[in-house]
């Protein structure tokens, strides 16, 4: 139901993760007994002084068609273009003051706030979906509805089951539904101790979040088999056996190709839900994998290997963490050893994928004091279905005697 997260930076509970605010809608009802559980998850959320300043005005279309025309009204127009089929609008109030004592509240509007995160949680825990929206006018909808001057009106919020993008007259708006979701990065929006110092997220928390949320098979890295670039380079390099290291070996599948050809392979990643995955993989095809939770950066791995595959591992890197990479391949990279390697290419210009891309010069320029590089060729990162693959550049180097 819900569009993919778009960089992601730590697991989130999959309610969460899957809640998102459509346009398109199925215009049939709502069960009241569904309705009534999003009200009451409302009603459970936290307030000051437990007030619960919130009051929510309930426009059902075939319960009460007067009501949910005259909230429509309200509606701006761009949002009257989506909104006319779902089923359900509600209009969100917060009062300005203590119930208990009149005073001043000015936590309303927050408590309010956490009262409609919590009905929007609620629906998509039912299967429904909701859009909130700030467009509409307020004294139109308080004239209407006859709400208390002390009373702010918040939100209005269409609710429903999920329509097929295809109701959606216009163009920009199907567009939008099959977009993926995006949000300003954590280290713009919070803080760590003052304000403007960023808070850092460990980088293995994004990768744990991609593996939790996306299957296998839908991510732009996946190949079923062994990489063609990596089997026509063992071929012309006539490397049929010995110890591999897989670098972030993800869903797996190359680290069980390699296996299958008969090396022995050890295959690392940061996300402890790939390797999961990925010994499930290896369990049905038959292939020995010794799968380790490591990071190469900081690798502890004390074993030695006579070919090391980085397919998509060396590209996430900023260059500030380029020596700490090349450290750990001198560390375990047998002298004479082969690294394959296969990253973004300076000729690939769209903004999805990683941020570092590389042209042949700034492979050797990076790689050529620790390696010979043997051959450096434009390639892409193919997929069974992409007819417009991102573009790379796979390199064959090896490590000097």
């Amino acid at each position: 139901m819900s569009r993919e997260r778009q960089h992601v930076q730590a697991p989130i509970h999959p309610l969460m993760a899957s809640r998102w605010s459509t346009r398109a809608f199925d215009a049939r009802a709502v069960e009241t007994e569904k309705l009534a559980a999003c009200l009451e998850a409302a009603r459970w959320a936290p307030s000051c002084y437990n007030d619960q300043p919130w009051r929510l005005l309930v426009a059902d279309r075939y319960h009460n068609h007067e009501a949910w025309q005259d909230l429509f009204d309200c509606l701006a127009s761009g949002n009257q273009a989506w909104a006319q089929r779902a089923p359900v609008l509600l209009l969100a109030c917060a009062s300005g003051r203590f119930g208990h004592n009149g005073q001043p509240n000015r936590w309303g509007q927050y408590d309010a706030g956490q009262a409609m995160m919590a009905l929007c949680l609620q629906a998509t825990a039912l299967g429904l979906v909701t859009h909130q929206m700030g467009g509409f006018d307020p004294e139109a909808a308080r004239g209407k509805f006859e709400i208390p001057e002390d009373f702010s009106l918040m939100s209005v919020t269409a609710l429903g089951y999920p329509g097929d993008p295809s109701v959606l007259e216009d163009e920009e708006l199907r567009g939008r539904e099959s977009s993926p979701r995006q949000r300003k990065p954590l280290e713009e929006v919070a803080w760590a101790g003052c304000f403007g110092q960023s808070f850092e997220p460990p980088a293995h928390a994004a990768w744990e979040a991609r593996y939790q949320e996306t299957p296998s098979e839908a991510l732009p890295w996946y190949h079923p088999e062994l990489d063609p670039d990596v089997a026509a380079a063992l071929e012309r390099l006539e490397v049929t056996g010995g110890r591999v290291l897989d670098l972030g070996t993800g869903p797996g599948t190359q680290a069980v190709a390699l296996a299958k050809r008969g090396f022995q392979v050890v295959a690392t990643d940061v996300s402890a839900t790939a390797l999961t995955g990925a010994a499930e993989l290896a369990r049905r095809e038959g292939g020995s994998v010794h799968f380790v939770r490591d990071d190469i950066l900081t690798t502890a791995l004390d074993e030695i290997f006579d070919l090391i595959v980085d397919r998509g591992i060396f590209h996430i890197f900023p260059p500030e963490a380029h020596a700490d990479y090349l450290e750990s391949l001198d560390k375990l990279l047998e002298p004479g050893g082969y690294l394959l390697l296969k990253c973004f290419s300076h000729l690939e210009t769209r903004p999805e994928g990683p941020p570092g891309r590389y042209s042949p010069e700034d492979i050797k320029r990076i790689f050529g004091y620790r390696f010979e590089v043997l051959e450096v060729c434009d390639s892409a990162f193919r997929r069974p279905d992409d007819n417009q693959p991102p573009k790379a550049l796979f390199c064959v180097l090896r490590k000097r005697e």
